[in-house]
């Protein structure tokens, strides 16, 4: 079963809460993250995960990050209070900091079970700017 009727990712720099529940998102990529040299660190990454009208509630969310020449970093959240059928709920997944080893393929898996295979991936690529 699908878990919301649509389901979209950003990946950005820095997302800052506003008043009334706005977020402002802050250095956007598209599909690549290109940055002078590796190895480097960011101080930050972000990556917004925005479910449109739940369809299956979830307890938890079960994150990995997969990034060329590091090991896989692995990260498990609660579901935000209020998480309902029907709803929309954006999640916000930060990294801080985050390091970059190598110039390649990345991406996030995401799935709402410890052993279940991950039902959104976010791909991106990690370039250098030479």
């Amino acid at each position: 079963m699908k878990i919301a009727k649509k389901i979209n990712t950003i990946l950005c720099d820095d997302v800052r809460q506003k008043i009334g529940g706005k977020m402002s998102l802050m250095g956007i990529y598209s599909k690549d993250m290109v940055v002078n040299k590796v190895p480097a660190i960011l101080p930050f990454i972000n990556l917004i995960v925005m479910f449109e009208d739940i369809k299956e509630p979830f307890d938890n969310i079960f994150v990995s990050l997969i990034t060329p020449e590091s090991e896989p970093i692995q990260v498990s959240y609660p579901s935000p209070p209020g998480l309902e059928k029907g709803k929309d709920v954006n999640i916000i997944i930060g990294f801080s900091p985050f390091r970059l080893n190598a110039i390649g393929p990345a991406k996030f898996e995401i799935s709402f079970s410890k052993n279940e295979k991950p039902r959104i991936v976010h791909r991106f690529s990690i370039k250098t700017s030479d």
